[in-house]
């Protein structure tokens, strides 16, 4: 649980009450904030800057790709 003071600060920063956030959908806040403001929120990416973004970047494999390397390192084969 969060303490009392960071909710506080949520609440004073929000203008809204720690137990309506709570209980209010993420895609309904959303869809208030929006309305509020006229248009819809960006999330913009800092990738590289902030965060560690997609560690694999062009190194993902489809789920089909990861299986067939799994068989053949299990059986020695391709799964047919």
């Amino acid at each position: 649980m969060a303490t009392k003071a960071f909710e506080q600060a949520v609440e004073l920063a929000t203008g809204v009450s720690i137990e309506v956030l709570r209980d209010t959908p993420v895609d309904e806040r959303q869809s208030t904030i929006e309305r509020a403001l006229g248009r819809p929120l960006r999330f913009p990416n800092r990738f590289p800057l902030i965060g560690r973004g997609n560690v694999l970047r062009d190194r993902a494999v489809s789920h089909g790709e990861v299986e067939k390397q799994f068989m053949r390192a299990i059986h020695g084969k391709q799964k047919t």
